[in-house]
């Protein structure tokens, strides 16, 4: 039965909810499930639908081209010029043309192509560990509440992302449908530079060391020793694919960056 009140209904209700909880309580179940890879599923549909939104946004909303051109999401600390000693340099050691099986390869053309992407490559992976050990392994030793200020990071680099994408802030050429080839774009480095990310995030989710219970009272509390940070074999393995994924996305964007610019 149930009172004047209702409040029998309530409580069954709120019983109900608790046993089927809606889509957005079981995303936010995911990030801090024990398993390691349900997390990741959990980061990567909040991620997505984050940037999507940012995404939107940005492109129909706020419409500003190149806002964000000049940011560091889009400007490297790095050198990103292509040189064509590369090419010279094969020549005087394996000639104008090289046979490799049935195929004639230019050796100066190919030389200078791979060189540069190798180069590149290397000096973009170090850019990105220039932001990704200070704003994800450093703070990541460091919580409020449940959440790792490393997640907190990873929440504004997805909204970045978003905005970069949305205002066509990057340097490569879109094609006629500008919204759809800077999602192109994405998908074809940036998508995994950002998966990186995350993989990262998540693999280090244990560093945390001071925790606060919430944002209005900040007492620290140590969780842990600061040293040595421990892994679990799942979480050791999701820290390597993040370190591969960041070299594969730097190789991606490489690649790019040199068939335009060379």
């Amino acid at each position: 039965m149930t009172n004047r009140n209702g409040s029998k209904g309530v409580a069954v209700t709120q019983d109900t909810h608790a046993k089927n909880p809606g889509f957005f309580a079981k995303i936010y179940r995911l990030l801090f499930h024990e398993d390691v890879y349900y997390r990741i599923g959990g980061y990567l549909i909040f991620g997505l639908l984050l940037f999507f939104i940012a995404w939107a946004s940005f492109q129909f909303l706020i419409k500003k081209p190149n806002l964000l051109a000049d940011s560091f999401m889009v400007q490297k600390l790095v050198s990103s010029t292509t040189a064509k000693t590369f090419g010279t340099w094969g020549t005087e050691h394996f000639g104008k043309t090289l046979t490799l099986f049935k195929w004639q390869l230019d050796v100066a053309k190919e030389f200078d192509i791979w060189g540069n992407v190798l180069v590149l490559t290397f000096k973009y992976f170090v850019n990105h560990l220039i932001f990704v050990i200070p704003f994800i392994f450093l703070l990541n030793f460091f919580k409020v509440g449940r959440w790792n200020f490393g997640a907190i990071y990873f929440a504004f680099y997805t909204i970045l992302w978003g905005a970069v994408i949305g205002t066509q802030s990057l340097s490569f050429p879109t094609g006629t449908n500008v919204a759809l080839g800077s999602l192109i774009l994405f998908a074809r480095f940036g998508l995994w530079t950002w998966f990186s990310y995350l993989l990262l995030v998540v693999g280090t989710a244990q560093f945390g060391w001071l925790v606060a219970p919430n944002l209005s009272g900040w007492a620290w509390k140590q969780e842990r020793k600061l040293w040595p940070v421990h892994f679990t074999p799942e979480q050791r393995e999701v820290f390597i694919y993040g370190l591969l994924f960041l070299l594969a996305s730097s190789f991606a964007e490489a690649r790019i960056f040199v068939h335009y610019n060379l």
